[in-house]
């Protein structure tokens, strides 16, 4: 992609400029009067967001991460799909999916006003797609910066043949210290806990991480909050279309073999992950679409 191209035709003076990021992908600048934003074309993936209140960051991105071409980055806010985890009918397919692996296209951007800045991105339905998965389909992420963060995946059926998919946004979530970390909103709730043989197990009280988690939440609430103490802060996560979340934290010994991955990284994040996964498959009849939404903010008492 040319970078000089893209400012010309998806511009916006004050408010968004495409630059060369890491590894040479295009990355999106947004700071307009609510926030900075980057955003990365490849993988269409939100790197950094910080309303201009905030001292820290509201996602973390790994110092250590990788940015070539057929590889994730460690961070931000990974779009997992038309899978989320391992290849569903085990074809050595990439885990979660192969869009956040590829480059994306820019279709639009759009100041609405001087505190939102809207960014439009398509995966484009190529060979390197069909060779993965054998459906017709179109698939658009779009981004909104502002006082708030929002995401909506809209994915259409433009085959004549209806297809699942399982989907989530994976947000690496930056927090101060994690051993002082709560996740507000799943109390009673049934649960898979993938360290265990995936067994079903229910949420006592709030969610604390003291050691590696890795839980998928089946039939939660749309509103989770993460009390993040140690900055003082907490971080509501709404969504729209799902019934199941994820919470993850890799601790010490998990994060020691991820060479994308400082030694105490796992330390100051969590990912809270909004997303349609294991038993809440969706079917997409063909001719129509599914979309699946999620807003960030940060509340301060």
């Amino acid at each position: 992609m040319d970078i000089e191209q893209l400012n010309i035709k998806y511009g916006i003076a004050g408010q968004l400029k495409f630059v060369k990021g890491s590894g040479g992908f295009p990355f999106i600048l947004i700071s307009n009067d609510s926030a900075t934003a980057l955003i990365s074309v490849y993988a269409a993936q939100v790197l950094s967001f910080k309303p201009v209140e905030e001292n820290e960051d509201l996602l973390f991105l790994s110092p250590k991460s990788y940015y070539d071409e057929g590889k994730a980055i460690r961070g931000g806010i990974p779009v997992c799909w038309p899978w989320f985890g391992s290849d569903p009918v085990d074809l050595k397919r990439p885990n979660h999916g192969f869009v956040r692996n590829g480059l994306w296209t820019v279709s639009g951007t759009e100041a609405s006003i001087d505190l939102d800045t809207k960014v439009i991105l398509r995966f484009p339905d190529t060979a390197k797609s069909e060779s993965c998965w054998q459906q017709a389909f179109a698939l658009e992420l779009e981004i909104s910066v502002g006082n708030t963060l929002t995401l909506e995946l809209i994915t259409r059926n433009t085959g004549d043949q209806k297809f699942s998919i399982t989907q989530a946004f994976h947000t690496y979530v930056h927090v101060g210290d994690i051993n002082q970390v709560q996740v507000l909103g799943l109390e009673d709730t049934e649960y898979l806990d993938k360290l265990d043989n995936s067994t079903q197990k229910r949420q006592i009280g709030a969610v604390t991480v003291l050691a590696e988690i890795d839980r998928i939440y089946t039939d939660v609430q749309n509103e989770l909050i993460i009390d993040d103490s140690a900055f003082n802060r907490r971080i509501r996560i709404a969504s729209t279309s799902n019934k199941t979340a994820v919470v993850w934290n890799p601790w010490a010994k998990s994060s020691a073999v991820m060479p994308d991955l400082e030694q105490n990284d796992y330390q100051h994040f969590i990912c809270v992950e909004a997303g349609n996964i294991v038993t809440d498959v969706v079917d997409i009849p063909p001719g129509s679409q599914y979309s699946l939404l999620t807003n960030f903010k940060i509340l301060r008492d």
